[in-house]
């Protein structure tokens, strides 16, 4: 179409092959939230909370709105994100990396919906000295391909979670580690998958200011932009154990070029 000729000539589209088979369906090629490396919230408590994201690399910027809610029904937990709106711009040479069909490399675009439902297989100590967490992770396709900030396709994780504090401490630590699959485009290999980890180490804090430090990391099959590494550290506060506020800064150590705050509303009913 000649609205796209600007795509073909950069490309070299040679006329037949459908566009998607040209994109790099991977974490270093899409936008930050298009392939989410899953984990579970360190809370088992109802809550309701909002965020936002704001860029601090300025080749590419956005500005997104994230809605969350978790529900807890016994020994289950029950939580959905709506990654609601992102506003961003890319620059030209960014675009044409990720092989976008957005010509001016911004735009407006809503995002997926992810549910986690996670069941608490062990629990030992009054103050919840340890747990185990198995968690299933679905991801929908609602967010657009053309931009490459998300992926049109569904994905899905299966893992464990453990949970430690060691007596009398301030602190715990947790690690989620399981198989996480998503589909591309592609017609020779219509998926990816590979091995997920996080850690994360956390200060107990009921009242006042917490801090928490967490790796993320996801394995892929194709070693092509889907072997990312990344740090989120997070400082919180919390208000009478009603309300939470938290900053978080995520920072891209391989395979995701970002680099991103985020402020967060949480509140418990």
């Amino acid at each position: 179409m000649a609205q796209f000729d600007w795509w073909n000539r950069i490309h070299n589209w040679d006329g037949a092959t459908p566009w998607t088979q040209y994109m790099k369906y991977s974490h270093a090629y899409m936008g930050p939230n298009a392939l989410p490396i899953p984990t579970v919230a360190g809370l088992h408590k109802n809550y309701v909370s909002s965020s936002a994201q704001i860029s601090l690399h300025g080749d590419d910027r956005f500005l997104n709105w994230h809605n969350e809610v978790q529900l807890v029904a016994g020994n289950t937990l029950f939580k959905v994100v709506h990654q609601s709106v992102e506003a961003f711009r890319t620059s030209t040479d960014v675009r044409d990396l990720r092989i976008s069909r957005g010509e001016s490399g911004q735009g407006i675009q809503a995002g997926d919906v992810v549910v986690n439902i996670s069941h608490r297989l062990y629990r030992k100590g009054e103050n919840v000295t340890k747990e185990l967490y198995f968690t299933t992770h679905l991801k929908t396709a609602a967010g657009p391909l053309n931009n490459a900030r998300f992926t049109d396709a569904p994905g899905y994780a299966f893992f464990l979670t453990g949970k430690w504090s060691p007596k009398y401490s301030d602190f715990w630590i947790s690690s989620d580690a399981g198989f996480q699959v998503y589909q591309t485009h592609w017609v020779n290999y219509p998926q990816n998958d590979g091995f997920l980890f996080n850690l994360k180490w956390t200060q107990k804090m009921n009242y006042g200011i917490g801090i928490d430090a967490e790796a993320r990391t996801f394995t892929g099959y194709f070693k092509d932009g889907d072997w990312p590494r990344i740090l989120n550290l997070r400082i919180y506060r919390n208000f009478n154990d009603k309300r939470k506020s938290t900053l978080q800064w995520t920072k891209g150590l391989y395979d995701y070029p970002f680099s991103f705050l985020t402020l967060t509303h949480m509140v418990f009913f």
